[in-house]
């Protein structure tokens, strides 16, 4: 009888465990979770997202993808280029209720395929500011040069209503256009006084910044925060800076904060989306553990409607585990 090489054999072996691997890795359906550019907030989170759901479960494997921002990703997700995706409350509510300059879009009439699944955070916004400026409130930025973030983001369109709730535009600043993720080192180098920007609390940009330069976080104004929640349809949320975020940052900061979502559409898998879902709040710790943006979410908050339907793999969950009723 003819006698196989143990060494051919070992090889043989290594070679057919291998394609078992890659047969496995292969038969995983592939998703996508569009967030915004590289090093974002969003991108982090999205990352984060991912890793948790994939060490989950072994059906699915998500990857984060980069996009151009968050109204991107509405087109994105309708599209089918997404199968999920990360936006405000606003925006998503905005989108589908065809609010604004929603309504002249031309796919305005695709928004009502939307479909939330559920609030994933609450970022704050934060107006930050050198403190060798001498600012010490929101009114105080006149003359000043502060950057309200590029005009296409969600973020420049809140500040510019921010400055007219609190009575200013942009004609008393010298208003900057950089991305948040520019802006900390363009304050570091004396091209800003300050800026007004949403991201998550104790983001690592804003820590390193603070210890090398003495910032001042503003209070916003209570009225100032009303009359601005006017306009959104009182979908802001208080917030409330926790004390020490910050070097320098004795006190907590008063401000507001907007819900963050995860969403799809009409046509995404049940089964998917509830899966997905799943793992996400069996796992909320570790998300926790991972980046502050998810830290004090409950599921009460994750699992509250609005006017945007929620997917019914998602409300499936939510039905199981009583967050809604069934």
């Amino acid at each position: 009888m003819f006698k196989i090489p143990s060494k051919i054999r070992h090889a043989a072996l290594f070679a057919a465990a291998s394609i078992m691997v890659s047969s496995a890795a292969s038969a995983q359906e592939q998703l996508s979770i569009g967030t915004s550019s590289s090093g974002s907030g969003p991108y982090i989170n999205g990352a984060t997202i991912s890793e948790v759901f994939n060490n989950a479960q072994d059906k699915y494997k998500l990857s984060v993808q980069t996009t151009g921002g968050y109204r991107d990703n509405l087109g994105l997700v309708l599209n089918s280029e997404l199968d999920i995706a990360l936006n405000t409350l606003i925006d998503l509510e905005f989108a589908y209720n065809k609010r604004n300059d929603f309504a002249n879009i031309p796919i305005a009439d695709e928004f009502k395929n939307l479909r939330q699944l559920f609030i994933f955070s609450v970022v704050p916004e934060n107006v930050f500011v050198r403190e060798d400026s001498g600012i010490t409130s929101l009114e105080g930025i006149k003359g000043h040069a502060i950057n309200l973030n590029t005009p296409s983001s969600f973020t420049y369109g809140l500040n510019l209503e921010l400055l007219k709730a609190a009575g200013l535009s942009t004609d008393d600043i010298n208003a900057g256009t950089v991305s948040t993720g520019q802006v900390f080192d363009e304050i570091r180098n004396g091209v800003f006084d300050g800026g007004m920007h949403v991201f998550q609390v104790g983001l690592a940009n804003a820590q390193q910044l603070s210890s090398t330069v003495p910032m001042r976080y503003l209070n916003l104004d209570p009225e100032v925060i009303e009359r601005l929640n006017e306009v959104y349809y009182d979908l802001l949320v208080p917030f409330e800076v926790p004390a020490g975020t910050y070097r320098g940052q004795d006190e907590p900061v008063s401000t507001f904060g907007l819900a963050q979502v995860i969403y799809t559409d009409a046509e995404a898998d049940e089964d998917m989306i509830y899966e997905f879902t799943k793992a996400f709040w069996e796992n909320l710790q570790a998300l926790g553990e991972s980046n502050t943006s998810f830290k004090g979410l409950t599921v009460e908050l994750g699992a509250q409607k609005r006017t945007v339907p929620m997917h019914p793999g998602a409300e499936r969950y939510f039905k199981e585990i009583g967050a809604i009723a069934d």
